[in-house]
């Protein structure tokens, strides 16, 4: 940080003083004939002089070069032998990342063996369960200060300050982290919380034969989060918004990269409400897309086109590409007809392109949403899709209307 204000202040501060420069040295407004070639000598002089002026200040290169002549007699030269160096750091990057796989493929095996042992309960409880929730203090909190309301799942745990983390831990157990917006005393959730108990023993063992391990985690599809060691769930918001499905590490452990393009009908009939449902499900859908994908979203009527003028193929999914997305649906509108047939052209040619545009290659997917429609655009799919079905193609029918979705069900089941 000090190094990047540092040179900040250099740029800065050269800057202005090349300003005053000029500004002192000017003829004046009045004065509109070229500089003479010794005044423009005389300004790069100056120029240059400040420059050097404001460099030595800032580097302390006289100081530095006085510290060196005090000390030389400490210093010494030695040759390096930069592939020794080069074979060194990497073999220690190797041995590091290989301890780490060794712990992740522990946890995975256990993981998938405690996963087909368990016997499913129907009739388990909350109060068969006891764990630690880690968010119980902002969950069971009292609104109106009365206190905590007491959970007898919950176990109450004693923590430690730990540097490393730096965070207040509990090396004895694992925490459990639920999204606000799924019912923990369902079966499902219970029955997870039940088998992943046994998780406890692998992560406590990866952290003794690797005590550079930092946190340990396990997510599952139910949305369960259990982590080691135990800690007090932090949010930046009153209301925890987290789900560990659509965390980006879930994602790309979960799913292969893909390229998919999104299709937007913007036909006057999706207006009102269904076009904001619409644009809901598109900012949601775009947020489960990783750096592995590639993506582009076009809107169509009679005709298709990007959202994003200057997105002319497919672009990878990060964090700067995807709001940009999501502020160009914000914008859209509803107008004209619905043609089905060009959102499918423009989504296949962007599939299909042979260009060298970077791309996943991998699963080619076309997301649909339309409030619906009677056009099966079957010509298209004979020109681009069938028979080998490269791409697949999801439809989603939006809002309440008036629509046979026998259509959207046709186009979904012949591009799977």
């Amino acid at each position: 940080m000090a190094i990047g204000k540092g040179s900040c202040s250099i740029v800065c501060l050269v800057s202005i003083q090349i300003i005053l420069i000029f500004s002192a040295s000017w003829p004046g407004a009045a004065g509109l004939t070229f500089p003479q070639q010794y005044t423009i000598m005389h300004w790069a002089r100056r120029i240059e002089q400040e420059i050097d002026r404001v460099f030595q200040h800032i580097t302390g290169a006289q100081q530095l070069k006085g510290i060196y002549n005090e000390e030389r007699r400490r210093f010494s030269l030695v040759k390096n032998q930069p592939r020794r160096i080069v074979e060194k750091v990497a073999s220690d990057i190797e041995k590091l990342l290989a301890k780490k796989r060794k712990a992740l493929v522990r946890l995975a095996s256990e993981a998938e063996r405690l996963q087909r042992e368990h016997i499913w309960q129907d009739g388990i409880k909350e109060l068969d369960m006891a764990y630690y929730d880690s968010k119980a203090e902002m969950d069971y909190y009292s609104m109106e200060g009365e206190g905590e309301v007491e959970n007898p799942s919950h176990i109450k745990l004693e923590f430690v300050y730990d540097p490393n983390f730096k965070n207040d831990v509990n090396y004895s157990y694992t925490a459990v982290q639920i999204p606000t917006d799924i019912y923990k005393g369902a079966p499902v959730i219970l029955n997870e919380l039940n088998w992943t108990q046994a998780l406890e023993k692998v992560f406590m063992e990866n952290s003794q034969e690797d005590p550079s391990l930092l946190w340990q985690a396990f997510g599952s599809a139910t949305g369960v989060t259990r982590y080691y060691p135990a800690s007090p769930w932090k949010t930046p918001n009153k209301i925890d918004l987290y789900d560990v499905r659509r965390g980006p590490w879930y994602i790309q452990g979960a799913s292969s990269p893909k390229d998919m393009v999104i299709l937007v009908d913007v036909s006057g009939s999706v207006s009102g409400l269904t076009l904001k449902l619409i644009k809901a499900s598109v900012e949601d859908l775009l947020d489960t897309l990783s750096d592995d994908d590639y993506v582009n979203v076009a809107r169509f009527n009679e005709k298709a086109e990007a959202v994003v003028p200057c997105f002319k193929h497919l672009v990878q999914a990060n964090v700067r590409n995807k709001k940009i997305f999501k502020d160009a649906v914000i914008q859209m509108q509803a107008k004209g007809t619905t043609d089905y047939k060009s959102g499918f052209h423009f989504a296949f040619n962007q599939l299909l392109n042979k260009t060298n545009v970077p791309r996943a290659n991998c699963n080619k997917i076309i997301m649909l949403f339309t409030d619906g429609g009677e056009d099966r655009a079957q010509d298209v799919f004979m020109q681009y899709n069938w028979p080998n079905k490269t791409v697949r193609v999801f439809t989603f029918s939006v809002g309440q209307h008036n629509y046979d979705v026998t259509p959207l069900q046709w186009i979904a089941c012949t591009n799977k």
